[in-house]
């Protein structure tokens, strides 16, 4: 028997030179480090107009193991068979889309070439800050943020990982900044969350009880 799996948001690398990614292939690992198995290959549809620029993009396979404790990545392919980097592997016990990509993150980061455990860890602060985000702006669930409204997602997805990537190795309310950021410690706010709120609220489509 086969279990269905969705994967939400996710974006495949922009390309500068016209070229278009036209299938994702869905793979399947028994470890974060696999060994890979091929599961489906999808068709995107409809194509990007600007491949510098490309879409969200969501999946469904219904070929994925019973087991609940394996990992899948997406590779996205173009019409002459090249491929991107493989997407970072997630358990699909924690699957959860993000607003940012652990390039981006390793960038603004200074991580030139991340290994396999730092995209991992990467990809689980982007998640935790993508939880929060959706937390916070209550989203419903047919709804799809996009436009400027996107863009404020992405940039409050990455500065919150960054955050939750410094206070991984702090103790707690310090954070040290490290040689990339001019080296020295800084003290957290006591609600570290709350101007990240505030960047939000032009996003929050349904408002709680108080």
């Amino acid at each position: 028997m086969s279990q269905v799996i969705s994967f939400e948001a996710f974006r495949p690398s922009p390309r500068y030179d016209e070229i278009v990614w036209t299938e994702a292939r869905i793979e399947e690992g028994t470890t974060v480090s696999g060994p890979w198995t091929l599961l489906e290959t999808i068709p995107l549809d409809p194509l990007d107009a600007d491949p510098a620029n490309p879409a969200t993009r969501d999946f469904t396979t219904e070929l994925a193991s019973e087991d609940l404790d394996l990992w899948y990545r997406i590779i996205f392919v173009d019409a002459t068979g090249d491929v991107a980097q493989p997407t970072i592997p997630i358990q699909n016990s924690s699957l959860q889309s993000i607003y940012a990509s652990v390039d981006e993150l390793a960038r603004i980061l200074k991580i030139r070439a991340p290994t396999t455990a730092q995209r991992a860890a990467m990809n689980r602060v982007l998640v935790a800050a993508a939880a929060e985000i959706n937390d916070e702006i209550d989203l419903p669930a047919e709804s799809e943020l996009s436009g400027f409204h996107l863009r404020i997602a992405e940039t409050v997805n990455l500065e919150r990982a960054v955050e939750h990537w410094r206070q991984q190795e702090a103790p707690f309310g310090l954070l040290g900044l490290g040689t990339e950021f001019g080296g020295g410690v800084e003290r957290t706010a006591r609600d570290s969350w709350e101007r990240h709120a505030h960047k939000l609220a032009p996003l929050k489509q349904q408002w709680g009880l108080a």
